[in-house]
Formats: structure tokens, sequence, C-alpha cells
């Protein structure tokens, strides 16, 4: 089945664009990139989302790439993909801005992707009570 394809307004002009849904490798945390293309042939666009490992997030968090964020915000706002809170997170000289995405909403653009998320916080969160039972 093909993802549903969203349009991104962003400093290059409009692009048709369908959301890639992953967990990061460190502390399985929300990565969300942009590719385009159709069936086999896509490619990554941009990337939604950044890494901060020392920030605080909770599960459906992430902060937004700080590269074209004017326009990724407006994206997220468009395609009701979560509500953008006032909270920054920083890394070097960056700030980057907050946001609780819409799991269920994700998941009707990448479900494959949200659900295997989702599977990754579990696995997750059972180890980190695992070893709160041991302490």
């Amino acid at each position: 089945m093909e993802k549903p394809t969203l349009e991104y307004d962003g400093n290059l002009g409009k692009e048709q664009v369908q959301l890639l849904v992953k967990a990061y490798f460190h502390e399985k945390r929300l990565y969300i990139g942009l590719i385009k293309g159709k069936g086999g042939e896509t490619e990554l666009f941009d990337d939604l989302t950044v890494n901060l490992p020392n920030e605080n997030l909770k599960e459906g968090e992430a902060f937004i790439s700080d590269f074209d964020c004017k326009h990724k915000l407006q994206f997220i706002r468009k395609n009701q993909l979560g509500k953008v809170l006032q909270e920054v997170g920083h890394s070097g000289f960056c700030d980057y801005r907050k946001v609780q995405f819409d799991l269920k909403r994700l998941e009707e653009l990448d479900p494959e992707g949200t659900r295997e998320y989702i599977l990754e916080n579990e696995k997750l969160k059972g180890i980190a009570n695992e070893r709160v039972m041991q302490d």
C-alpha cells in the first residue's frame, strides 16, 4: 500500500513528500524523515526531527531540525501531525522546538514505521522496568 502524500512548502518551493517514521538508535527516540519519490524510487528529502540525547522527552515527543524550521512547524500544524510546544532543546549554539506528535496521525501516514517505533519504545520501557525491579 502506497503511503499518503503531503505537500511541503519550504524555502526550495513545494514538494510532495511522505513521512518516514522510525526510532533513533540512541534511546529509541522518535525520528521523522520526509521522503519524496514514488514506489521503490524514493529518497530522503529532509529530516523533520533531530536527536538531542541530553534533553528530556516523553514518548511521541521530538525536537524539530533547525534547517527550514519555520516551514517545518507550518507543515506540522497544517497536516495536524502534533502540537508545537513552548519548550526548546539546546545543542551548541542552536535551539530546537519541541513537538508532541500525534502517534495515531503518524500511524495513518506511515503505519509500519509508527508501529515499529512504538514497539521499540515498549521494549525499552520493559528493560527499564526490569532494571528498577532488580535494584
